[in-house]
C-alpha cells in the first residue's frame, strides 16, 4: 500500500505545480488573462510620419520615450514609424500619393506651415470636391517646435555691412552683393574713409561671400526667399501674387541671388563651412537660430568672432503635426497620431528639445529663458542670441510661395 500512497501523492503534487504554471499564463478560472497579442485585434496601428530631417535626433529620441510608455489605442500597441524627407519634397509627395519605399503618411511634418499650405493646396487641386487634407480642426497641424531664420556672420564684416545694426537687413545686403568693389565699396559706401581700421582690413576681403539653401530643395532657403519679397515691400503680411510678379521686385531678388556662390541641400552644411573654412568660404549665412546656437562657440574658436543677427522680420520654423485626413488614413490613426502629438508637446520633451537640441518650445508653459546656466539664451547671449524675436511675417498661402518657387525656378535656378 505504501507505494500507491507515494504515488498518489506524487500525483497530486504534480497536479498542483501544473494548475500554477497554468495559472500564471492565463489567470484563475473566472479571470480575465492579461493581454496576450493574439489575433488582428492585437496588430498595432502603425503611425508614419514623414518629417523634416531638422528634428531628426529629437524625434527619434521622443519616439523611444513614447514607446516605453506602452501606448495603445483601446487595447491595441502604437508603433511610430519615422521617415525623414526634405520638407518640400515630402509635401509634394504626400499630395500626389506618390509613396515610394516611405509608406503612405499618417502624419507630416515639415520644417514649417508654408509646406502644410503648399500640400493643401497641391491636394485641393488634384481631388477636386475631396474632403480637406489634414483633419479641419483647431488642434491640427499644431507646432512642435520653433527656430527663427537668422544671419551668422563674423562680427568684424558685419561691422561694416550694418554700422548701425541689420535694421536694413535686406537692403544692405543687397547693395553689398551688387557693389563691384566688393567690401572695399560697402565699407565707402558706409562711411569708413581710407585709412580707418575698418577701410583697410576691408581691402583684403574681396567680395562679399553670402550663402543660403536652394529654396526648390530646403525650407531655409524657401523661408529667405519669403522674407526677401516681404522686406523688398516693406511689409510683414498679405503677400501676393502680385508682389511676387513685380517687375522691380524681380529685379532686385535676381541681383541678390546672382552673387550667391552656391545654393546647398543642407542648411546645417552652411554653419558646417562655416566652422571648418572660416571666413575663406562665407562671410554671412542664412541658417536656422538653433543650428547656430549648435556652432558659435566652435566657430569662434578657430576663427574669431562670430555673432547671430536677426532680420528686422522673421519667420519660425514652426515644425507643423499635421494629421493627415485622406482615404488612406483610419480613425485609429489619428488618435494615435493625436497621442505621440500630445507626448511630444507635453512638458519634460519639450524640454529636452530646447536644452538638448536648441528648439524654443512651442509649448507655452515650458520657459524660454531660465536662471540655468546651461540654457541656450544664457550660454549664448555674447554671440547675439535674443529671447525676444522680430515680428513675425504671415505665413503665405500656397498659391504664392508656389509663384515665388516658381520664379526662382525660371530665374536662377543653379
Amino acid at each position: 500500500m505504501q507505494p500507491i500512497t507515494r504515488a498518489i501523492g506524487f500525483g497530486y503534487l504534480l497536479i498542483c505545480l501544473l494548475a500554477l504554471i497554468a495559472s500564471a499564463f492565463v489567470g484563475p478560472v473566472g479571470y480575465a488573462p492579461f493581454p496576450i497579442p493574439l489575433g488582428p485585434a492585437q496588430e498595432p496601428v502603425v503611425v508614419t510620419i514623414w518629417y523634416g530631417t531638422e528634428k531628426k535626433l529629437w524625434l527619434e529620441d521622443a519616439a523611444q520615450r513614447f514607446a516605453a510608455t506602452n501606448p495603445r489605442v483601446g487595447n491595441r500597441p502604437i508603433r511610430i514609424v519615422l521617415r525623414g524627407i526634405g520638407s518640400r519634397e515630402l509635401s509634394l509627395r504626400a499630395a500626389r500619393q506618390e509613396f515610394g519605399g516611405d509608406g503612405q503618411p499618417t502624419v507630416i511634418s515639415p520644417a514649417s506651415s508654408i509646406w502644410v499650405e503648399v500640400a493643401k493646396a497641391d491636394w485641393a487641386a488634384l481631388n477636386p470636391g475631396s474632403r480637406p487634407f489634414v483633419i479641419d480642426r483647431p488642434d491640427q497641424a499644431a507646432p512642435l517646435a520653433l527656430t527663427p531664420l537668422v544671419a551668422v556672420a563674423w562680427k568684424e564684416r558685419a561691422d561694416v555691412l550694418w554700422p548701425a545694426g541689420p535694421v536694413n537687413f535686406w537692403q544692405n545686403l543687397h547693395d553689398a552683393l551688387s557693389n563691384e568693389e566688393g567690401w572695399v565699396g560697402v565699407a565707402k559706401a558706409n562711411g569708413f574713409a581710407p585709412g580707418s581700421p575698418e577701410y583697410e582690413k576691408a581691402r583684403s576681403w574681396g567680395f562679399v561671400k553670402f550663402g543660403h539653401t536652394s529654396p526648390l530643395t530646403s525650407n531655409s532657403g524657401a523661408q529667405a526667399l519669403v522674407l526677401m519679397a516681404y522686406g523688398y515691400h516693406s511689409k510683414s503680411k498679405g503677400l501676393m501674387n502680385a508682389d511676387i510678379l513685380d517687375p522691380g521686385f524681380q529685379q532686385w531678388m535676381r541681383e541678390i541671388e546672382m552673387a550667391v556662390l552656391e545654393f546647398g541641400d543642407s542648411t546645417g552644411t552652411f554653419m558646417t563651412s562655416m566652422v571648418q573654412f572660416g571666413p575663406s568660404k562665407y562671410d554671412i549665412v542664412l541658417v536656422y537660430e538653433n543650428l547656430a546656437l549648435e556652432n558659435v562657440e566652435a566657430a569662434q574658436r578657430r576663427w574669431g568672432d562670430i555673432r547671430i543677427y536677426y532680420p528686422p522680420v522673421t519667420m519660425f520654423s514652426d515644425h507643423p503635426y499635421a494629421i493627415l485626413n485622406t482615404p488612406w488614413v483610419t480613425p485609429e490613426q489619428q488618435r494615435a497620431a493625436e497621442q505621440f502629438r500630445d507626448f511630444l508637446l507635453s512638458q519634460p520633451i519639450q524640454e529636452i528639445a530646447f536644452q538638448q537640441y536648441g528648439f524654443r518650445p512651442a509649448n507655452p508653459e515650458v520657459p524660454v529663458l531660465t536662471n540655468d546656466a546651461s540654457n541656450p539664451f544664457n550660454k549664448y547671449r555674447a554671440y547675439g542670441a535674443q529671447v525676444d524675436t522680430p515680428p513675425l511675417v504671415e505665413t503665405p498661402s500656397g498659391d504664392v510661395v508656389t509663384t515665388l518657387l516658381d520664379l526662382w525656378r525660371r530665374q536662377i535656378n543653379r
